[in-house]
């Protein structure tokens, strides 16, 4: 099967090469004319999953503008990446430098490393390109090495350095160009700290000032409270403060007061806490060592547990008495909750001791998150009015109504599956005014308007459902909104030209991957602080990196969310829903069941569309395939047995993934939610909720919400998303 593939491919490249230079636009008509917007249309064409009519275009493009070379060949490596076929790319190159386009070694050496191939790609490098190739054999062998920077050095070689460097083997001058680099690379960040750390006993001060040139992050200042430290700098102040936000360098801070100001702090239990995260046992006594009979109590706690010796835990929890102060009471009852978690006690013995806390001390600073795990709990038991009071209280910690946007959600839902209709409407009406770009808001919109509609409110609820599916027209319930209105929103997200060399990050880019530092320029883009995320989403999504475009995106709507009361804009959805695999997913379900889209939708909230993803339970490749899984598929149809490369080629595995998926989807009737719920929870999970709640196809919501598993429900209702956006591109 898979060589049968790769014939055709070479086939149609071959095919496509010869083309070259017999016609301007390809056949096929992908792009209408060759213009300033034609990257646009082609860009658009290969974020739809148009593999062929794309490059078909480039070559023809790349036929007739030279200058436009590197731009090209960025994206058409990009195009054969993004499906995973490195090889045949190659193949095109040799083709390509027959046709005198130039030696192209550094694009096959980037596609190479890039698949995970540095083996083959060493093979197109001499010793003498010495940066690149000692790259590629650290990646062999992990073998570190001296080496020295050329003096005109790209930043490629420095990215190399970062990786194969001896420890403690560069000079201060070499730091001072790392220094440069370090918001380009994680890599060189980490590399810096490291040298910096082996050299902060001798160096000098020349240390502290590099350090004050490295972007703050929680490492980097970390090491320089130790480098503070070591040169016993800093006020009691200075350590006090950095000891009250309670960072990694809490214990830092900690040894340096009981050291040099035994007499002037005073111990908290907050900074007792702090210090048990941590496992300093030893510390926390001397830190607590000044403090009063109570204190010494509240800190033994706090030993107690990281030692997780419970039941002494619990006997000096429960020595606390009525009279004595709230402050120890109130940690007692906390500390109480968690000994009885720890012991292995049941959820309905530790969850209702984790609310009575909450409950009674409202304004402890863990009361907000004790009350909502708790609710958390009673949720997944479907025991509606515990958790709903489990919520509010939750809710009421503040004293102001406050609390999170999940307790409301969630607080809401258990209201009204309770029956306490007004008090649901009122908590989700609130969050939806407090959090207009909240995570939430969607399910909270869409469910209002679903208890307007009971409730007889039809004006009310139409309104609701069309604000739902026009402020979130991406998001699950946005989506289903506009369904149940009959409109079409998410009908195309348009791709906005992309000026690869107009801009400083995404050029250099396409020049390091053009020299072989393919994976340099991943790292630049998807890791970097220098450059918008949108510009390095772009350019990611061009190369074909459509997992590193996800999470770039993620953390984007995250940050959007909660600093601007934003989301992530409409500009960027084109590279948040990519179609890397359409052809393959289209043909993989061309004879079963299973709907093509409802695959690309799986594909993409399990991997990422990252053929090389491997989960902690051991599924592997874009669909997220486990090895037995695959052996039944196999001996269920016959096939070969898979190899474990085989699971990282979608080629092979996908359409292995697609079978067993459709199994699934036969299984529970073809009814979406529930094989999405089995194939993620297993069949017996997904057939037992039917049981508990039955099933009504026209009410899917009502399922999904009572699926007991958060992780479940959040995962029907995302590839249910995604399904539903391909289906519409």
């Amino acid at each position: 099967m898979r060589n049968l593939l790769l014939i055709t491919a070479l086939f149609m490249i071959m095919f496509s090469c010869n083309r070259i230079h017999e016609e301007s636009i390809p056949s096929s008509e992908p792009v209408a004319a060759i213009g300033a917007d034609v990257f646009s249309q082609i860009d658009s064409l290969y974020l739809a999953g148009e593999f062929q009519p794309v490059l078909d275009s480039l070559l023809s493009l790349l036929s007739t503008d030279s200058t436009l070379q590197d731009e090209i060949l960025f994206r058409i490596l990009g195009l054969y990446h993004g499906r995973a076929m490195e090889d045949e790319f190659v193949t095109l190159l040799d083709s390509l430098e027959l046709e005198n386009f130039g030696p192209l070694t550094g694009w096959k050496v980037s596609a190479l490393d890039l698949a995970g191939n540095p083996e083959r790609a060493l093979l197109y490098l001499s010793p003498g390109q010495s940066t690149l190739y000692a790259w590629l054999s650290w990646e062999i062998d992990s073998l570190q090495c001296l080496v020295e920077l050329p003096a005109d050095h790209t930043p490629g070689d420095v990215f190399a350095l970062a990786h194969i460097a001896v420890p403690e083997s560069l000079s201060p001058d070499m730091l001072i160009i790392l220094v440069g680099y370090e918001t380009l690379f994680p890599s060189v960040r980490d590399v810096l700290l490291r040298e910096l750390k082996a050299s902060a006993d001798s160096a000098g001060f020349w240390i502290v000032e590099i350090l004050n040139e490295i972007s703050q992050t929680p490492r980097s200042e970390s090491l320089f409270h130790e480098i503070q430290a070591m040169t016993d700098s800093g006020t009691f102040e200075y350590w006090d403060g950095i000891m009250s936000v309670g960072t990694s360098a809490c214990s830092i801070a900690v040894e340096e007061i009981l050291q040099r100001y035994p007499e002037e702090y005073s111990p908290r239990w907050d900074i007792v806490d702090c210090l048990a995260e941590r496992g300093d046992v030893d510390l926390i006594l001397d830190y607590s060592g000044r403090g009063d009979s109570w204190h010494r109590t509240g800190s033994l706690m706090a030993v107690l547990l990281q030692q997780e010796k419970y039941n002494e835990l619990l006997q000096l929890t429960g020595s606390v008495s009525p009279g004595d102060p709230d402050s120890i009471r109130a940690r007692a009852a906390l500390f109480r909750a968690h000994a009885l978690r720890g012991s292995g006690s049941p959820g309905s013995a530790f969850y209702p001791a984790y609310l009575a806390f909450a409950a009674e001390f409202s304004r402890h600073p863990f009361a907000r998150e004790a009350a909502y795990n708790a609710g958390k709990y009673f949720d997944c038991e479907q025991e509606w009015n515990s958790a709903a009071d489990a919520y509010l209280t939750s809710l009421r910690t503040s004293g102001s109504w406050g609390g999170d946007e999940r307790a409301h959600w969630r607080g809401g839902f258990s209201l009204y599956m309770s029956g306490r209709f007004i008090q649901a409407d009122s908590i989700w009406s609130h969050s939806c005014e407090r959090w207009p770009a909240g995570y939430w808001r969607d399910e909270m919109l869409f469910w209002r308007a679903r208890l307007a509609g009971e409730l007889g409110r039809d004006n009310l609820r139409d309104s609701l459902l069309l604000t739902v599916a026009l402020d979130h027209p991406w998001e699950f319930y946005g989506l289903l909104a506009a369904g149940r209105l009959g409109i079409r929103n998410g009908n195309g997200f348009p791709v906005q030209e992309i000026n690869l060399m107009d801009n400083a990050v995404c050029s250099l880019a396409v020049e390091m991957t053009a020299s072989g530092f393919g994976a340099a320029a991943v790292e630049m883009l998807s890791e970097g602080s220098i450059g918008s995320p949108a510009a390095r989403a772009a350019a990611l999504s061009l190369m074909g990196r459509h997992g590193c475009v996800l999470r770039l995106l993620r953390a984007l709507d995250t940050d959007l969310r909660e600093s601007s009361d934003e989301m992530l804009p409409d500009s960027l959805l084109c590279f948040y829903f990519p179609s890397p695999f359409r052809d393959l997913s289209s043909e993989a379900t061309d004879s079963l069941a299973l709907d093509t889209d409802v695959l690309q939708g799986i594909m993409r909230e399990e991997s990422y569309f990252d053929r090389l993803v491997v989960s902690r339970a051991g599924a592997m490749g874009v669909v997220q395939l486990m090895p037995g899984t695959a052996y039944d598929v196999a001996r269920w149809y016959g096939l070969p047995f898979l190899e474990t490369d085989d699971f990282f080629d979608p080629f092979v595995s996908v359409p292995y993934g697609a079978l067993y998926i459709n199994r699934q989807y036969g299984n529970f009737n073809g009814e979406t939610p529930l094989f999405l719920a089995a194939y993620n929870a297993g069949p017996g999970n997904a057939a037992r909720w039917v049981d508990m709640h039955g099933w009504n196809p026209s009410d899917p919501e009502l399922y999904i919400e009572q699926i007991t598993y958060r992780e479940t429900r959040m995962y029907v209702k995302k590839v249910l998303r995604s399904a539903w956006i391909y289906e519409r591109r």
